[in-house]
């Protein structure tokens, strides 16, 4: 890898979180770490593996590596059923209560809308139970 391609990766990588910033009218870089990775990691481990990997192919490299942070393919996504289940997952993975869960949810989405193709967004819906597929969509909308 060049030092070009790292910081094209590096690059684009921060025009995510400065999405994510403004979408959710943050200023601390940290906090938008913290909110794209507790989005990232609460829709990664309701998906499929197939769609898992599917969308970790689309991430800009270094926040792949935050979507990969701790998954195993043992992961199962049926464990969580409810819009409540999934928000509650974002609020542990936060740990930030001035932060709301379906805020940075649909922030996340957003940003993942502008990004990430139409049909792989599709695709992901498509696994999803109603409510939460519900959730996705108004979200993307």
């Amino acid at each position: 890898m060049t030092n070009e391609t790292f910081h094209d990766a590096l690059v684009k990588s921060e025009e995510w979180l400065r999405e994510l910033a403004k979408t959710l009218q943050v200023t601390d870089d940290r906090q938008a770490v913290r909110a794209l990775r507790a989005g990232l990691q609460t829709i990664r481990d309701r998906l499929p593996a197939s769609e898992v990997v599917d969308l970790g192919a689309q991430l800009p490299m270094l926040i792949r590596g935050l979507y990969y942070e701790g998954w195993t393919l043992t992961n199962d996504p049926t464990d969580v059923r409810t819009r409540a289940q999934l928000l509650d997952r974002v609020r542990d993975r936060l740990r930030d209560p001035r932060l709301d869960p379906e805020a940075v949810l649909r922030a996340v989405v957003h940003v993942l809308a502008w990004h990430v193709s139409g049909g792989e967004l599709d695709d992901i819906a498509a696994t999803l139970p109603r409510p939460i597929a519900e959730l996705w969509e108004d979200a993307m909308a």
